[in-house]
């Protein structure tokens, strides 16, 4: 039992650095290759964690080759743009102002009633407001909005609006980040002053950020979240 509980912290960790080195990707953003490699890399991972009689180098040494495979390909990828094409495919129009294309559809093995799924979750409910989605390699839809129906933008209302800044996360769930204080230029002791003034303490914060213009945004566990106050 305890071998076992040994290969699999062993396991584990080997695979939670190759996926590191693989990148950050989310599973909804892999390229196809790169999904089969995953799940190429996953399925080897579980053959030592399970079987004793198995070398724990028989499932570690498959699992870097697929990682030298994978910066192997996408090197070649990044290189070679007909092989990227045949790897990872092109992305297809399947709205236009002429409507939808439904041959296109057909050869993406999708339907209508799957392009209006994807519609909605893009936050067009209506296909009449849409000029362009565009079917991406990673099975993502992107869209272009006609202009009557596109968010209006500062620039649209010709107002001039402060630069947007980032919020840095100061404590999260009880802890803080230390790091973040100087970043944004504010004390320990006016963020002490924030949590008196609305008393709380530090473990009742579940998020606390500011950003660069000393903004903060506090969210306690109970009760609603404070937002607009400088800091």
């Amino acid at each position: 039992m305890l071998t076992v509980f040994i290969r699999s912290i062993v396991t584990y960790v080997f695979l939670l650095f190759i996926m590191r080195l693989m990148g950050k990707r989310q599973l909804s953003e892999l390229q196809p290759f790169e999904f089969v490699i995953t799940l190429i890399v996953a399925e080897l991972a579980c053959i030592p964690m399970s079987d004793t009689s198995i070398p724990l180098s028989y499932g570690i040494i498959p699992m870097f080759t697929m990682f030298i495979l994978h910066i192997a390909i996408t090197k070649l990828a990044s290189k070679n743009h007909k092989f990227n094409r045949f790897l990872n495919g092109v992305p297809v129009v399947v709205i236009s102002p002429k409507g939808i294309d439904h041959r296109l559809l057909d050869k993406l093995d999708m339907n209508v009633t799957d392009l209006l799924h994807a519609l909605r979750a893009a936050g067009y409910f209506y296909p009449n407001e849409v000029a362009y989605a565009i079917m991406e390699t990673n099975g993502t839809l992107s869209v272009l909005p006609k202009s009557a129906f596109a968010p209006v933008t500062p620039n649209d209302m010709k107002v001039s609006v402060d630069a947007s800044e980032m919020p840095y996360p100061i404590i999260c769930e009880g802890s803080t980040f230390s790091e973040n204080l100087s970043i944004t230029g504010v004390r320990q002791e006016d963020v002490d002053a924030l949590l008196e003034r609305h008393d709380l303490s530090k473990s009742d914060v579940l998020l606390l950020t500011v950003d660069k213009g000393r903004e903060a945004y506090l969210q306690p566990y109970k009760g609603t979240a404070i937002t607009g106050e400088k800091i």
